[in-house]
């Protein structure tokens, strides 16, 4: 089934709730454009948002608002406005099959949302890179993007986001042929656009049950979610979703050999996709069409094929692929730089603790010292202590100039010696003037008494015994 196509109006959707969230309402940023309109990031919000209302029906008037609204943002060098700008190109880009440089442009807004700790931002550019991915039959990168995006939706605890993602993995699960993981996910987005009541994320998630429901071989329930996704769809104009549920349609009749009926939804499909300027639906409607008119009219069949490859031309071609291959490749560097420098940070806060963790014991081990001298400790024991404490206190002041020391001669190990010589020169006199000292203060060594001169002259026994008599 075409169910890799299903994300068009979700991708729409979820920047449309990140903009309203970075700028809050769009009324307000309205008001606020013509109260001021000198006031730069009203204007970014707004191009951004007359980008988002034309998104399906005026792809066109779409780019021309988000580029007005980047060339605003980096005048000024808003950031944030940079970032919702680049996102909102990435979304128009993408919708229009024009995927390498859709991804250009939302890494670089992921970059600018990462630095500034953007994290709803962030949540909105991951999403769109794992559909772009998933677009490209990269499913298990799409993947790694929307499980990244989904821890982001379940710190903030929004559950419209949340759902907008569970339903985008469910879609990755289904085109790996996993149709239980599959099914497990797009319910849980169902029930939660149904619990948080948002009609316009139906459409989609619907679709995407009919396809799982499909490749369960429930075809009856399968069309029930297929008609109920065109009622919502219609309601909503979103003429992508129609277009994607339609292919959905016209496959499922194909495989049951009812080929009118597929014809007339294949070519419903067609009409939609032309609509919202939608490629990949453009290629899957008349390709499929070429299929059914491959033997039975050669003029219907060539007319559909040339379709279907100008529009996979203009999404496949070999240069956008080499272009997506190329960013993909520096995205993961970056990424890796990314953790490499939180796994150094991490290490460092590490060492950071233990020598906190020391220079907080020795004043602690100093002080039972000074205690255990006062009573009635062996001196033999008070003083290895002493010596003990000191070779600790030393020995800390080693360990704590020592980044210091490999900074200062760039970790050249002569220069390095030279340096721990001079220090080690000046500590180890202080160190044997601390150990006299502790001897003396807390051991209480009693020096021995020398008998003086008087007191060392024999005793004249006989005289004494003289004098007896």
């Amino acid at each position: 089934m075409q169910s890799y196509r299903k994300t068009a109006f979700i991708c729409l959707l979820l920047s449309s709730a990140i903009i309203a969230y970075a700028q809050d309402k769009g009324k307000a940023l309205l008001k606020s454009l013509v109260e001021n309109p000198g006031d730069d990031t009203a204007q970014i919000a707004v191009l951004v948002k007359k980008s988002m209302e034309v998104q399906s029906f005026n792809p066109d008037s779409a780019l021309i608002y988000a580029e007005q609204a980047l060339t605003i943002a980096r005048n000024t060098k808003h950031k944030a406005g940079e970032a919702n700008s680049l996102n909102r190109l990435g979304v128009v880009l993408w919708k229009n099959g024009k995927y390498d440089r859709a991804l250009k442009f939302l890494l670089s807004a992921l970059k600018i949302r990462e630095e500034s700790n953007d994290r709803p931002g962030e949540l909105a550019c991951l999403n769109n890179i794992g559909i772009i991915y998933s677009d490209q039959n990269d499913n298990t990168k799409a993947l790694y993007y929307h499980f990244k995006a989904k821890a982001i939706a379940e710190s903030l605890h929004n559950k419209k986001f949340l759902s907008i993602v569970l339903s985008n993995i469910g879609n990755c699960y289904i085109k790996l042929n996993k149709v239980n993981l599959a099914l497990g996910y797009e319910m849980r987005a169902y029930e939660l656009q149904q619990s948080i009541g948002a009609p316009e994320m139906l459409p989609n998630t619907l679709s995407i049950l009919g396809d799982i429901n499909y490749k369960m071989k429930h075809q009856a329930l399968a069309l029930d979610y297929y008609r109920l996704s065109i009622v919502y769809a219609n309601k909503n104009n979103d003429q992508s979703s129609l277009a994607d549920t339609y292919n959905s349609i016209a496959v499922l009749y194909k495989n049951i050999n009812k080929i009118d009926s597929s014809v007339y939804y294949a070519k419903n499909a067609l009409e939609a996709a032309k609509k919202a300027k939608y490629p990949i639906a453009i290629y899957s409607a008349s390709n499929l069409l070429t299929q059914i008119y491959q033997q039975s009219n050669e003029h219907l069949e060539l007319l559909y094929l040339k379709t279907a490859m100008a529009a996979k031309d203009s999404m496949f071609n070999v240069e956008k692929v080499k272009q997506i291959q190329t960013l993909s490749f520096n995205e993961a560097a970056r990424q890796q730089e990314i953790a490499e420098e939180k796994k150094r940070e991490a290490d460092e806060r590490l060492v950071d603790l233990q020598l906190i963790g020391i220079a907080i014991f020795i004043p602690f081990f100093f002080l039972i010292l000074l205690v255990l001298s006062k009573g009635r400790t062996h001196r033999k024991v008070i003083e290895y202590m002493g010596i003990l404490s000191l070779l600790l206190v030393f020995e800390f002041i080693t360990l704590f100039i020592h980044p210091f020391v490999q900074r200062i001669s760039n970790h050249l190990p002569i220069l390095e010696l030279f340096i721990l010589v001079i220090l080690a020169s000046i500590l180890a006199p202080l160190h044997h003037r601390l150990g006299g000292w502790m001897r003396k203060k807390l051991v209480h060594i009693e020096v021995p008494h020398k008998p003086s001169a008087a007191e060392n002259k024999p005793v004249d026994t006989k005289a004494g015994s003289d004098l007896k008599k």
